[in-house]
């Protein structure tokens, strides 16, 4: 193992035992420091957010209208059929997400709208949901995914943050500390997301089956699917993570068509192209938060920054395991597939759950109560369509094994820059990546106890803003090597 490679492992585990002791020892006081340094970086850099967001959707238009979109990434043979290629991309950039947020999200929008809006009420819920769930997040994905696919594919060099750097600084401080940011900040996003998690699916079960639920007996959750998704990553990306993609998408399209089929209203019809129009008529006002879209610092806080930081967050392993599995495609079909389809597939689910939560507020068939929660709104959704029981099931599944891919192509991408940019990376990197992340998701669950979300999002906002503006650096000195050195990329 070279130097700075040990180097960036120490300190990697050296934060890992601070963060521990710190849960696990003085929960309240580092859960009030969170809150300090939250609302501190907030009144900061708030802003900044909306205004990355904004730029990396626009500069990845720009690579797809360019001479430099012909390019191929790699050799003209693809590794991956589009199915898969898409199943593998979606189920790690937004898994159980959208099924935490189907029903709840678009529900909170049409019973407190941010601002006022020339689209209908209900419209309007679609509309920030889109916001929230579209471009932005894939921009972010796509954008990191790009700078990686460039350094494997077209520079040639391991799959590091540092190697988008000259080869005489890759191993200096500065590319030291850009891997070790880029592996803290990847650990902490997914952690994020399994202990969201896996209390929805504490929790789902307990409301499927009538019984009340503790929120640290997630813990069981968290080792079970820790466990699994190491499992998965054991066996590599085409025996293990494609297989459960592509199961995970198939089985996602079915519940989406079953509530289609069986929902109060046809979901799906030309209201939705009205939505998506002014989605992306007003796209950029919105992304910037001016004039008369703009909205107050309160809903910003809650909801758009971190959203932002949450996909910033999840951009280095989201990144670079797009990067792993496009070998072979060209920039402007690698953009165009992480950046419009993924994005479309989410608008449809949205349109399709939050269109018939609606009719069944307007019907008074439902209250809007029974959709306030993450964990429980969609179970309480499904309760009112036909085979109640069959969707429930499938959506238990459905939360449990996007968990897996969304964890499992962590341990894969953690365990490539831990094992020095090595695109198959040793077996006892994942082992130990996957028994990390259980570890740490299981001390943010100590923090947060009630408050997860709430720890969730002041840990995301303090490491995402490091990271994103080492990021917007790579991004910096990427478009550098393309227009000022023209290279022949």
């Amino acid at each position: 193992m070279k130097y700075p490679q040990k180097v960036t492992l120490w300190m990697v585990a050296i934060f890992c035992l601070v963060f521990l002791g710190m849960a696990f020892f003085f929960p309240l006081g580092f859960k009030l420091r969170l809150e300090i340094w939250t609302d501190v970086l907030l009144k900061g850099f708030g802003f900044y957010y909306l205004l990355f967001g904004l730029f990396a959707v626009l500069i990845l238009l720009v690579f797809v209208f360019s001479k430099w979109g012909k390019i191929q990434l790699g050799s003209d043979k693809v590794e991956y059929g589009w199915f898969s290629w898409v199943a593998m991309l979606y189920s790690t950039g937004m898994g159980a997400g959208l099924l935490l947020r189907a029903v709840q999200e678009p529900v909170y929008y049409f019973q407190n709208p941010p601002r006022e809006s020339d689209l209908s009420q209900t419209g309007f819920a679609l509309e920030y949901s889109f916001f929230h769930w579209g471009l932005t997040p894939w921009a972010f994905y796509g954008l990191f995914g790009l700078l990686m696919a460039y350094i494997m594919y077209i520079k040639k060099e391991k799959a590091l943050s540092s190697s988008i750097l000259p080869s005489a600084y890759q191993n200096s401080p500065t590319g030291v500390l850009m891997n070790v940011l880029t592996i803290i900040c990847t650990l902490l996003g997914v952690v994020a997301a399994l202990g969201l998690g896996g209390r929805q699916f504490l929790q789902a079960i307990g409301y499927v089956n009538g019984f009340d639920t503790e929120p640290l007996q997630a813990i069981y959750v968290v080792i079970l699917i820790s466990f699994l998704a190491t499992g998965s990553a054991l066996l590599g990306l085409s025996k293990g993570i494609r297989n459960l993609s592509n199961f995970n998408i198939g089985l996602a399209t079915l519940l989406l068509l079953l509530v289609v089929s069986f929902g109060i209203q046809r979901s799906v019809n030309f209201e939705f192209f009205g939505i998506l129009g002014t989605y992306l008529y007003e796209f950029i006002p919105m992304s910037l938060n001016l004039g008369k879209f703009e909205v107050s610092q309160d809903f910003l806080k809650g909801w758009t920054y971190f959203y932002w930081a949450f996909w910033l967050a999840w951009a280095p392993f989201t990144g670079i395991f797009i990067a792993r599995v496009s070998k072979g495609r060209s920039i402007r079909e690698f953009v165009l597939a992480v950046l419009i389809i993924p994005a479309l597939g989410t608008f449809l689910w949205f349109t399709a759950f939050g269109q018939n939560a609606f009719q069944l507020l307007n019907t008074r068939q439902a209250n809007w109560q029974d959709f306030e929660s993450i964990y429980t709104g969609i179970f309480m959704f499904l309760d009112y369509f036909p085979l109640a029981a069959l969707t429930k099931i499938m959506t238990l599944v459905l939360v449990f094994t996007f968990l897996i891919t969304s964890v499992d192509s962590a341990i894969f991408v953690l365990s490539m820059f831990s094992d020095g940019g090595n695109p198959e990376p040793a077996k006892r990197f994942r082992w130990a990546w996957g028994i990390m992340i259980g570890l740490f998701t299981i001390g943010l669950m100590l923090i947060g106890k009630e408050d997860l979300l709430e720890s969730v999002s002041q840990l995301l906002i303090v490491f995402a803003l490091p990271f994103s503006l080492m990021f917007l650096g790579m991004v910096v000195y990427f478009i550098r090597l393309l227009f000022w050195k023209k290279t022949t990329i």
